[in-house]
């Protein structure tokens, strides 16, 4: 209890009991009104209380937390499929039970390496086998399957058989084709399709340098 109340309530026992004692006095004494001072106890207690209720802190609300949307997982889009460049379309692939096959047997003409001028024509001859177990019909043909740029004449990047091909039995193909006009080195590849749209055997290719005049020429000394 704080000590200034402690101090009133004690003054106000004391008085009481001694105007209690005195009973009647030959001087009057002024009298103490007791109201007086319970009113003033009371209202230095409310005073006490006002006061510690000032100071007590308050309890503060805090905001509710700000959420963070997670981010949407994403996944990379699927690569489109790739061909080899300026091919004839994508072929299948021969399955692994088919009797198609050819094997190379050797460059007839225009050896690889050979050196040509600019513009220059030239014809480049495969021969080759059919070591497969099925007749080559007049369907089967030689196509140009990829390589920049294109050396071969427009008429000749399909070419059909002219006649059937028995097994072990041998064809060659000519391939009409233009040295390109920038020095360099340039290979073109070919490939066997047969009836069904499908590639088979060896891989036929063609490998030439254009150069100057002199190295062309040079060629033929050695």
């Amino acid at each position: 209890m704080n000590k200034k109340i402690f101090i009133k309530i004690c003054m106000f026992v004391y008085i009481s009991a001694l105007i209690t004692g005195c009973g009647s006095s030959p001087a009057a004494t002024p009298t103490i009104d007791p109201q007086l001072i319970m009113t003033d106890v009371a209202g230095t207690i409310q005073a006490d209380f006002t006061q510690a209720a000032l100071l007590t802190p308050s309890a503060t609300i805090a905001p509710p937390p700000i959420t963070t949307p997670l981010p949407i997982p994403t996944q990379p889009l699927p690569l489109a499929p790739t061909s080899p460049a300026n091919a004839l379309g994508p072929a299948p692939v021969l399955p692994a039970e088919s009797p198609d096959n050819a094997i190379w047997i050797e460059d007839v003409e225009t050896p690889d390496g050979t050196i040509f001028e600019g513009g220059d024509r030239f014809t480049r001859i495969w021969k080759i086998e059919n070591s497969g177990t099925t007749i080559w019909n007049t369907d089967y043909r030689l196509i140009y399957y990829y390589g920049e740029p294109i050396m071969c004449d427009e008429a000749d990047k399909v070419i059909y058989l002219q006649q059937t091909v028995d097994p072990y039995n041998q064809i060659t193909f000519s391939v009409r084709m233009t040295a390109p006009d920038q020095h360099g080195t340039y290979k073109n590849h070919f490939r066997m399709i047969n009836d069904k749209g499908e590639i088979f055997g060896d891989n036929l290719f063609i490998e030439i340098v254009v150069g100057t005049w002199e190295e062309k020429n040079a060629q033929y000394n050695n």
